[in-house]
């Protein structure tokens, strides 16, 4: 039976880009449910930020500097992890590339180094984390590993084709493991994100886009990072212990529906003002 309340207890999750916007969200939540948290990413200072959070609420936390580019710099991360908790049970594979954007146009224009240091974080790190996590979750009888994918990677746009491939690409990854390991009791699947509104975000994302991002969603709001946890936090979880392989959308409905949705809600406005 699972401890709904706790439905991570006795779990040691690792957290990677785990110092801000979801990766933090996530963190916490993990914690809030039981589990013992890695909290990995590039910078020193939000991570302490983040597990002391953790620790001040009663759980239990490890602060890991961990460059995702690098396979030494992942390798002696998770076996700091090991050594200091024993194991692993999860492992929600987060890290992005989020600098630099600018660079993220059109293709005819794309800077190659860019294109490869998109590459190398989002989907070579994602893929180095999995390699160095499944002995661990396979020695714990099994666990679930959770990808932050994105809608970027369900169709084509105007901007961030960098980023957008290799949120594409990590479908694959993510079933290609949930094929290989399945058996042995590891799980893997894909968040696919819409817009999460972190604070940063907030501060710089002007209100006449967030008010455009707004209509096209299916509810009338946009997402925080703790939606997004939310659904993490269930696929670490043996609540959905039947879903593996699997993209799971996150994104308010944004690209569930038709391209011109928006566009017919203000037509058909227009029409019945006419009327009227």
């Amino acid at each position: 039976m699972i401890d709904l309340s706790f439905p991570l207890r006795e779990k040691v999750a690792l957290v990677t880009g785990g110092g801000s916007g979801i990766g933090r969200a996530t963190a916490r939540m993990f914690a809030q449910r039981g589990a013992v948290v890695a909290v990995a990413g590039l910078d020193e200072a939000p991570l302490l930020q983040v597990a002391e959070e953790i620790v001040a609420a009663g759980g239990q936390a490890l602060p890991i500097v961990m460059d995702v580019t690098s396979e030494d710099a992942i390798a002696s991360g998770i076996a700091c992890l090991a050594d200091r908790f024993g194991k692993l049970d999860i492992l929600h594979s987060n890290a992005a590339q989020t600098g630099e954007m600018q660079e993220d146009g059109l293709i005819a224009a794309m800077d190659a180094d860019f294109w490869d240091r998109t590459f190398s974080i989002n989907l070579r790190g994602s893929m180095l984390c999995a390699k160095h996590a499944i002995p661990l979750l396979l020695a714990s009888g099994g666990g679930s590993i959770i990808f932050t994918g994105s809608g970027k990677g369900l169709a084509g746009d105007l901007d961030y084709p960098a980023y957008g491939t290799t949120k594409a690409a990590l479908l694959g990854l993510s079933r290609y493991i949930a094929t290989q390991y399945g058996k042995q009791g590891v799980r893997s699947n894909v968040v696919v994100v819409g817009l999460a509104m972190t604070e940063a975000l907030d501060r710089n994302m002007p209100e006449a886009a967030q008010k455009l991002m707004t209509e096209h969603n299916l509810v009338d709001h946009l997402g925080r990072p703790e939606d997004i946890a939310e659904v993490v936090a269930f696929l670490a979880s043996d609540q959905s212990r039947y879903i593996t392989g699997a993209a799971i959308v996150a994104d308010g409905g944004f690209t569930s529906h038709s391209a011109v949705y928006a566009d017919m809600l203000r037509f058909a406005a227009m029409d019945t003002g006419a009327k009227a």
